[in-house]
C-alpha cells in the first residue's frame, strides 16, 4: 500500500495548520465561552495587573515561569475584556506549533515518511491529558518540555537553529522539567564529537545542555525557599517502588499507545501469565523495529524516551500525593483520562512505536497515528473548564475594580474554588 505523501514540500507548516485546526474544532466551545483555568486567574493575570512586568521573574510553586508571566502581560495591555478569548487563541497556536515540530524535514532520519510525521503530529493532539493542558498558561510548561524533546531528536547533520535556541530558552526559564532532557544533548555532542564535525556544533550541543541546567540550577534553590514538601515516595520499600514503576511503564510505553484505553484497562484483569506474555509480545515487535533504526537516531530516541519517563518519578517527588494518582501505576480508572498526568511520556512513547513499525511499513505507522486520533473520539471536545463560562461579567467586575480607588474584588473562575484577586487604584493622598 502506498500511502503518498512520502516527501511533502513544506511538512512542518502543513502539520502546523492541521494540528491549530485541530486542537481550534476540539476547543471550540472553550471559544465561544472563553474564561480561565486555575493559575492562569490568580497567579498570571493578578499578578500582571498588579506588578506588570515587574511579575516576569516571580517564582511560583517552587520555580521560574517566565513564558507564561510574559504572555500573561502581554495580553493584559489589551482590553481586559479580550483577555481570556486572547489566551486561548495564543495558547492554542504555541500548542500547534510545538506539536507540528516532529513534522520537520530534520526529523527525517527518525521517521522517513513526511505523510507520517504530520500524522503523528496531529496525534498528539489527542492523547490522553490534553483536555486539561491544552490552552491554558498553567500546563504550558508540559508542552514546552515535549517541544524540548524534539528538538532534542533532530538530525545530527543539521545545526540548531535560532528557533531551537528560542524553544530551549524558553523551555529551560518557564518548564524545570526541561533539565531532564540535558543528558540527550550532552549525547548529541559526543555523536557529533565522534563523527569529526566542526568543534562549535559540538559546542553548541554542550550550550543547550546548559541552558536547561543553570535555571533548573536556580528553580532548585527556589523550589527549597518556598517551603513544599517533597513527597515520601523515595521512602516507599523497594519492591512496591519497582512494582510501581513497571506499572507506569508499561501503560505508558508499551500498552496505551498500541491498545487504548479499553485495551489497558483489560488487560489489568487478566491473569500475570497473559500480562507477561502481551507485554513480552509487543516489546518484541518494538525491539524488532528498533533495530531497523539507524544507530545514531535510534540512540538519541531511547536517550530521549528514557528522560521523559524520569519526568514521573520526579513529578512523584516534588508534588505530594502524586505517586498514589490514578493515573499513575496500575490503569483501572478512566475518569482519570482528562488530567495533565496522563500526558506525562506520552508523546514520547508514541514517537518510539511509530519510529519502530514504518520501519516495517510506513502504513504501520500511519495507522497507528489514526488509531490514536480515533479512540479519542469518544472525548473529542474540549468542554468549558468549568461552571464560569461567561468571561464579559468577569471582565466588567475586573475593570470597575481597577478603577475604583481602594476597591477590592475576588472573581470566580473555574475549576470551582479559584479566584481572581484584584485591587482597585492606591485611594487619592489627603
Amino acid at each position: 500500500m502506498d500511502l503518498g505523501g512520502a516527501c511533502l514540500r513544506a511538512p512542518y507548516v502543513t502539520a502546523l495548520l492541521a494540528c491549530f485546526a485541530v486542537l481550534t474544532l476540539r476547543s471550540h466551545e472553550r471559544i465561544a465561552h472563553a474564561h480561565l483555568w486555575a493559575e492562569d486567574g490568580p497567579v498570571f493575570l493578578a499578578d500582571a495587573l498588579a506588578h506588570g512586568l515587574g511579575a516576569t521573574f516571580k517564582p511560583y510553586a517552587g520555580y521560574l515561569h517566565i513564558v507564561p508571566r510574559l504572555l500573561a502581560w502581554g495580553l493584559s495591555r489589551l482590553p481586559i475584556e479580550a483577555f481570556a478569548l486572547g489566551l486561548a487563541w495564543v495558547l492554542l497556536a504555541i500548542n500547534a506549533a510545538v506539536f507540528a515540530l516532529i513534522a520537520r524535514v530534520r526529523c527525517r532520519w527518525l521517521v522517513p515518511h513526511d505523510g507520517v510525521r504530520v500524522l503523528l503530529a496531529v496525534a498528539f493532539c489527542f492523547l490522553p491529558g490534553t483536555w486539561e493542558v491544552m490552552g491554558n498558561l498553567a500546563n504550558l510548561h508540559s508542552v514546552l518540555f515535549y517541544g524540548v524533546m524534539l528538538v532534542a531528536l533532530q538530525d545530527l547533520e543539521r545545526p540548531l537553529g535560532i528557533s531551537d535556541a528560542a524553544l530551549l530558552l524558553a523551555a529551560a526559564t518557564s518548564a524545570g522539567e526541561g533539565v531532564l532532557m540535558a543528558p540527550v544533548f550532552f549525547l548529541r555532542g559526543l555523536l557529533r564529537w565522534r563523527d569529526g564535525q566542526p568543534l562549535r556544533s559540538v559546542l553548541w550541543e554542550g550550550l543547550a545542555a546548559a541552558v536547561l541546567a543553570v535555571p533548573a540550577g536556580v528553580n532548585m534553590v527556589l523550589f527549597r525557599q518556598s517551603g513544599m514538601a517533597a513527597a515520601d515516595f523515595t521512602a516507599w520499600p523497594l519492591p512496591r517502588m519497582a512494582e510501581h514503576l513497571w506499572n507506569t511503564f508499561s501503560v505508558r510505553f508499551v500498552l496505551y499507545p498500541v491498545i487504548g484505553e479499553a485495551g489497558t484497562r483489560s488487560y489489568f484483569h487478566r491473569s500475570l501469565v497473559v500480562r507477561l506474555a502481551i507485554a513480552v509480545g509487543f516489546i518484541a515487535v518494538l525491539v524488532l523495529g528498533l533495530r531497523r533504526v539507524p544507530a545514531r537516531p535510534r540512540a538519541l530516541l531511547l536517550s530521549a524516551c528514557a528522560c521523559a519517563f524520569l519526568l514521573i518519578p520526579l513529578t512523584w517527588y516534588v508534588r505530594a500525593g502524586a505517586a498514589e494518582h490514578p493515573s499513575f501505576g496500575v490503569f483501572s480508572n478512566p475518569i482519570v483520562m482528562p488530567g495533565r498526568y496522563m500526558l506525562f511520556a506520552f508523546p514520547a512513547a508514541l514517537i518510539l512505536w511509530v519510529a519502530a513499525l514504518t520501519r516495517f511499513r510506513a502504513v504501520l505507522g500511519a495507522a497507528l497515528c489514526v488509531c490514536v486520533v480515533g479512540l479519542a473520539f469518544s472525548r473529542w471536545t474540549f468542554e468549558p473548564w468549568g461552571p464560569e463560562q461567561d468571561w464579559t461579567p468577569a471582565a466588567r467586575i475586573i475593570r470597575a475594580t481597577r478603577e475604583t480607588p481602594g476597591a477590592q474584588a475576588e472573581v470566580p473562575i473555574n475549576p470551582p474554588g479559584w479566584r481572581v484577586p484584584v485591587h482597585g487604584a492606591p485611594p487619592p493622598a489627603p
